[in-house]
């Protein structure tokens, strides 16, 4: 056995003649003589050492090795039309893969649509998403890292990012019903908030290094994880605010009620979204994209 020496044309003169039925039906849909197909398949089965048709019939038939060794030959032709299709499109421009860093508390029925959408527009493209707070996402652009950056929760855009500003959220202060200021209705002063744990969001990044955004507790408590901060507002261990869309089943049915704090409007907080990209960025058609796309929000669907 030579694996060696097989060519991808004897591997679709092979598939071929399977899905024709015969080497003279092949022969015509590959445009080539009965006898060079006859040949490439002969040269196959000696290179691999078996038999892959029975000639003893009429028709040719794939032989027990032939059938397990034709999805052998279709897996390999695919990824082979997919390398050719994907260095076609860089040599054209296009990106092999994107890369994008997204706050927190960006809807995950906004981003759903999206990327729908998007592997629509390009398939053979791959996304890397990386969920991010605070800094992290800045810094994930600045350094290169991220093609694109989504900001939410870091209130300030580094001056050395371009920016395209996005619907806004809304941001709610809530706590579990069996919480003491659950209890209070109205406005709570900040010297009760003060005494209560704050559940807040933080990230390791440089950015915001020993910066606190809308903290009114001495008493926080801090995680880098959203999932980890419902959690423990819905044990009751603490307040903090959400972004109404994440926590708007547990309003609804009560697992946590909606407080106002001192340092909100009594509906909550409108929190603007950017995205953010470098200016030295090269944009490719995935990116030009996404910025269009994002450009063309003018609201995000939550329902």
């Amino acid at each position: 056995m030579n694996i060696e020496r097989l060519s991808l044309d004897q591997l679709r003169v092979f598939a071929q003649v399977a899905d024709s039925g015969s080497f003279l039906a092949a022969s015509k849909a590959l445009t080539r003589a009965q006898s060079a197909v006859s040949y490439a398949i002969s040269t196959l089965e000696s290179q691999l050492g078996l038999p892959l048709f029975d000639r003893s019939s009429y028709r040719p038939q794939l032989t027990a090795a032939g059938i397990e060794l034709l999805r052998d030959t279709r897996q390999v032709l695919d990824q082979v039309d997919a390398l050719q299709a994907r260095a076609a499109a860089y040599a054209q421009g296009q990106e092999l893969e994107i890369t994008l860093a997204l706050d927190v508390f960006f809807p995950t029925t906004a981003l759903v649509a999206l990327l729908g959408d998007f592997r629509l527009a390009f398939p053979d493209v791959t996304v890397r998403l990386e969920i991010e707070a605070l800094g992290s996402v800045a810094e994930r652009v600045i350094d290169g890292e991220a093609m694109l950056g989504v900001l939410g929760t870091l209130p300030i855009i580094p001056p050395n990012l371009l920016h395209v500003s996005l619907p806004t959220i809304l941001l709610v202060g809530v706590v579990s019903p069996s919480h003491a200021l659950a209890q209070f209705s109205g406005r709570i002063p900040g010297h009760v908030l003060e005494r209560q744990v704050q559940l807040v969001l933080s990230d390791r990044s440089a950015l915001t290094a020993n910066q606190d955004f809308a903290v009114h507790s001495s008493l926080s408590w801090r995680m880098s994880d959203l999932g980890t901060k419902h959690a423990l507002l819905r044990a009751g261990l603490g307040w903090g605010y959400m972004p109404r869309h994440v926590v708007a089943d547990d309003l609804a049915s009560g697992r946590l009620v909606h407080i106002q704090t001192a340092g909100q409007p009594p509906q909550g907080a409108a929190m603007p979204m950017q995205c953010v990209y470098r200016p030295d960025r090269e944009v490719g058609p995935a990116l030009s994209w996404w910025l269009d796309a994002l450009s063309k929000l003018t609201t995000f669907d939550l329902a």
